[in-house]
């Protein structure tokens, strides 16, 4: 037969070489990001409910909230705090929901469901279910100590902004709106004879949008313009109020009034020590090239930077100059990689051999990224990963062939019929070795989580790549093979085939001693697991810190904002520090994958600390942790690198539960002070409450009634005086501006002027507040936290460097065995020890689906269980170097390792596969079975070492890269290869001649027994 006729090599040219265009111009236009997103499986409701106590908002807020909630079947938890005059309930669905826009739907049903029961006085009801968006642009707007004024101009800004391409929305943060302050003066209020009751209703009428209509002169319309509301500051203070004794006095003269930011202030945010108000670009989900936004929007600043001085406008965080960084660098990485190989490839089957296996990668690569391109695909590091993983993997297929059709013209055979003979004893064996590897990547496929979509695009682009190379080298290869190769007169190296004679002779010689010795490899292998460190992930190699302050519950936001300033100050002065952020009252921007965002808290602020280099930041952080507790004793600080992989709350979490108050708080205190005692935990805090002192107004009704007063009437006189009350907008602006009443000095008055304040009742007559009131100082606890709708205590700890959460929680696991929490106490275990364990649990749950592939695709190649056993047999020698490796090279084992473990599967199923099949094609020429192993040993040995010296080569500038997030899959596959490939060497052919047996030929046989047939 004609291969060419059968082939059709020109028009195979013609569609490779189209797809590997297709390749070039998806590499040159494809969107650019550095992380895959995630679904928008967390959110956050917040209730504004002022004056409430902790307790009451748990009661009359948190309570109905959690019922409703927990009857959503998409809910997976609902964590809850609840605090004065707020409740904050976050909720989180489930890892098994992708399309998440039903499911907040119905979170939003439940909510009003629950509004239905909420008290009167609930101010706002807010569900933010795109808490996990990122900035990928943060900018910062300084230069003027007006914060109104730069959120004016930070405004502006987001305007001329929005129009960018790819983003999706701009958000503002540590600006402010204003608010015109009408502070009452009580003593000429009641000189006159006036209520802020009556001011009330006076201000309300005289500001009301009433038109006037118009009237037709001639042929045109003019309108009429009643002078019906305030047109300015001034105006609202020349208004008259009339007093009740006759006659009137201009507002001006009862009360001082400014225009200001709203009290109490927010969030603030400080860029390197100035004020700054903070713009915060959202990009589009999907195909959005970050590197290229970049690029615009630098563009556009440099053009608006005039317009906006003397302000500046600086860039905060700038993640596409992130995403360009680390694509580089992987992108250097892939390119080693391919050069490594290719060298490789070169020395062990020759130039000519070498220069066509060699071919497949960029032809592999090139056109799996053009169909990972077409699938919507975006290229970010976890995609980048999964092409430098299959680069060492994929060119198998291209070596065993390319070998096979050398191997048939060195024996004599044309160049048709040795390439038509090697696609026809290939085809079937190369496509089941691909098909298996495969199924080793169907579980991290199928699996469902935060770390599933974090990891996906390595299986999407290993099955993509692996795919490719097999369709090319039953079609690519053989074509050029026989087009370029020609038959050589030393058939092989002799160095490698004296190691694969060798290899033959032991497991001919002594095939039962070479079972037991990988037994014994795989059994000391696993000997060391103690000694492996477990690490769900590691930190990022960013060179930046993140410092969590806390300070007492309760605590004012100015007292949190200048320990915030005074440690930023000596932050600057430090060796290694470049810039410093600040962030009070929240913890600013999400700027990080990583980073969750926090809501508003008085008692919270975060530094975010700029290093030169990533080895400045850990003797910062000691350095941190010993200041802080030398100067501030009050403030909880956590010091800590940014992350990789799904968020945790802290590396060590433990949740307490506990019907009995006091016994919960017991148990966190001693789980707190047992976590101090263990080496490797690192600021360990808790979140037990422990109060804040409050003023308790107890009226007495019989009294109040007969000044004409209620409990309502004296609460909201406390309320005006403290925060004021809104009475009225000023809307002469593109925003409306509420007219606050309150005291002149509102929440910074003393206490004995807040409670010698007056109560007004409907007639407008002054009562002082003690005379209808008892004043009881209290303890009021601060905030009260729940999980699904039970209260919890949690601690946390950070980790030690070198330290693991699995040696931490054996420490404490130990000491809880001496001294056990109070009884009745149920600890739950989060941190990343929770999230390992899910990330686990999905990826086992998808493993039976793998598993059924693998039999499937092992039966469908071999029709024989014997066989099928064997090539099982090599799983655990792949695991058998990974553990010695990770304990040599100091990595821990954590996902990433697991991902390499699958890696291998894959790989030593392959080379069982082609081996077992030349034992079965000689034993189908009448080959004893010793000569058949013999051959198969000797045939499959330099492809086998090929491929494990390509993989090798491959994951090495991986291996030594400074990444902290791959190099311990690298050398989890590294380490493993190496020792299951010579285990596979000796242990397959030793097993083989002890279970494998030559068929009769089926002229002889005549029909099979049942025994035959299910061997």
């Amino acid at each position: 037969m004609n291969p060419s006729r059968w082939l059709r090599p020109r028009l195979l040219g013609l569609v490779v070489v189209m797809l590997a265009l297709l390749g070039v111009a998806s590499y040159l236009t494809m969107a650019r990001q550095e992380d895959p997103s995630f679904p928008y499986r967390a959110g956050m409701i917040t209730v504004i409910y002022p004056g409430a106590v902790a307790e009451s908002v748990e009661r009359l807020i948190v309570e109905p909230l959690a019922d409703e909630l927990s009857q959503v079947e998409e809910v997976d938890f609902i964590s809850a705090t609840a605090r004065t005059g707020v409740a904050l309930v976050s909720v989180r669905l489930l890892d098994n929901i992708y399309h998440t826009d039903a499911a907040w739907d119905r979170v939003r049903q439940a909510i009003t469901r629950a509004e239905l029961e909420f008290p009167e006085g609930v101010q706002s009801i807010e569900l933010d279910d795109r808490l996990i968006d990122i900035p990928a642009v943060v900018l910062a707007v300084r230069g003027d100590p007006s914060l109104v004024h730069l959120s004016a101009q930070a405004e502006r800004l987001k305007r001329q902004l929005m129009d960018l391409p790819g983003l999706s929305r701009i958000e503002l943060y540590g600006d402010t709106d204003e608010q015109i302050t009408i502070a009452l003066r009580d003593a000429e209020m009641r000189r006159l004879g006036l209520s802020p009751g009556q001011l009330t209703a006076l201000l309300a009428q005289r500001n009301q949008v009433i038109p006037g209509g118009f009237v037709v002169v001639g042929s045109q319309r003019l309108g009429i313009l009643p002078n019906s509301e305030f047109i300015s500051v001034n105006a609202l203070r020349a208004t008259q109020i009339p007093l009740p004794q006759g006659g009137s006095v201009p507002l001006a003269a009862i009360a001082d009034i400014w225009r200001g930011p709203t009290e109490p202030l927010g969030e603030r945010a400080w860029y390197d020590g100035d004020p700054s108000v903070l713009v915060g670009l959202v990009l589009e989900r999907g195909q959005v090239d970050a590197i290229r936004f970049g690029q615009q929007l630098r563009a556009r600043l440099d053009a608006l930077a005039p317009e906006f001085a003397p302000l500046q406008i600086d860039e905060m965080f700038f993640q596409p100059d992130q995403v360009k960084q680390r694509l580089d660098g992987l992108e250097s990485n892939l390119v080693s990689s391919v050069l490594i190989i290719i060298a490789v490839v070169l020395l062990g089957m020759g130039w000519r051999m070498g220069v066509l296996v060699a071919l497949m990668l960029p032809l592999v690569a090139l056109i799996s990224l053009g169909l990972y391109d077409l699938g919507g695909g975006i290229l970010h590091q976890i995609a980048v990963i999964g092409m430098v993983i299959s680069m060492g993997i994929l060119i198998d297929n291209a070596i065993v062939m390319v070998e096979n059709i050398q191997a048939r013209l060195n024996a004599g055979a044309s160049c048709a019929q040795a390439v038509l003979g090697g696609i026809g004893e290939l085809a079937a064996p190369l496509g089941a070795s691909t098909a298996t590897t495969l199924a080793a990547f169907a579980p991290m496929l199928l699996s469902k989580g935060g770390t599933a979509d974090f990891t996906r695009g390595i299986p999407v682009m290993i099955m993509l790549t692996l795919s490719v190379s097999y369709l090319l080298a039953i079609s690519v290869a053989p074509l050029l093979a026989g087009r370029f190769l020609r038959p050589a007169r030393q058939r092989a190296n002799p160095r490698l085939q004296a190691v694969a004679a060798t290899l033959a002779r032991l497991s001919e010689v002594a095939p039962k001693p070479m079972l037991l010795l990988g037994g014994l490899v795989v059994v000391l292998s696993l000997a060391l697991a103690p000694l492996v460190k477990l690490q769900f992930f590691p930190n990022a190699d960013r060179p930046q810190v993140v410092i969590e302050l806390y300070m007492p519950e309760g605590t004012d936001q100015l007292r949190t904002s200048e320990v915030a300033a005074q440690l930023e100050a000596e932050l600057v002065s430090r060796p290694g520090v470049e810039t410093v952020h600040r962030f009070v009252g929240a913890t600013g921007p999400s700027f990080y994958y990583n980073l969750t965002r926090s809501p508003q808290a008085p008692n919270r602020a975060r530094l975010v600390i700029n290093t030169r280099e990533l080895a400045d930041t850990a003797p910062l952080i000691q350095w941190v942790r010993s200041a802080v507790a030398a100067r501030w004793p009050e403030l909880d600080v956590v010091a800590s690198p940014l992350g990789q992989g799904p968020p945790v709350a802290a590396p060590v979490e433990l949740r307490l539960y506990h019907p009995d108050d006091r016994q919960r708080i017991a148990a966190a205190e001693q789980l707190f002070a047992l976590l101090k005692q263990i080496p490797g935990a690192l600021d360990v805090r808790h979140d037990i409450d422990l109060g804040v002192p409050v003023v308790r107004i107890d009226v007495d009704d019989a009294q109040a009634e007969r000044f004409g007063l209620s409990r309502a009437d004296v609460a909201k006189a406390l309320y005006r005086q403290s925060l004021g009350t809104t009475v009225e907008q000023y809307r002469q602006e593109l925003d409306p501006i509420p007219l606050v009443l309150r005291s002149h000095e509102g929440s910074r008055q003393s206490l004995n002027r807040l409670l010698s304040a007056s109560v007004f009742n409907a007639g407008g007559d002054a009562v002082a507040l003690s005379a209808v009131a008892r004043i009881v100082p209290d303890w009021q606890p601060a905030s009260i936290t729940q999980r699904d709708g039970v209260r919890v205590l949690t601690v946390t700890a950070g980790l030690e460097q070198g330290y693991s959460f699995s040696q931490v929680m054996r420490a404490l696991q130990a000491r809880l065995r001496v001294s056990p929490l109070p009884e009745g106490t149920r600890m739950e275990v989060g941190g990343e020890s929770e999230g390992s364990g899910d990330a686990n649990r999905a990826l086992f749950t998808t493993a039976p689906v793998g598993m059924l592939l693998l039999l499937f695709f092992l039966l469908l190649q071999f029709n024989s269980f014997t066989r099928l056993g064997i090539v099982l047999l090599t799983v655990p020698l792949a695991s058998a170097g990974v553990l010695p490796g990770l304990v040599l090279s100091g990595a821990p084992f954590g996902f990433q390792s697991l991902l390499g473990v699958i890696a291998l599967v894959g790989i030593v199923v392959n080379n069982a596969i082609v081996l077992i099949d030349v034992i079965d094609q000689r034993l189908a020429e009448g080959l004893d079975i010793n000569a058949a192993v013999s051959e198969a040993v000797l045939r499959r040995t330099r492809p086998i070492l090929l491929t494990t010296a390509t993989t090798i080569a491959g994951l090495l500038p991986l291996a030594l890269s400074s990444s902290t997030l791959w190099p311990p899959m690298a050398w989890a596959i590294i380490s493993g290869l190496l020792a299951s490939t010579v285990l596979t060497l000796l242990v397959v052919p030793a097993v083989c001649r002890l279970v494998l047996r030559a068929k009769p030929s089926a002229a002889v046989a005549g029909a099979p027994s049942c025994a035959d047939i299910f061997k």
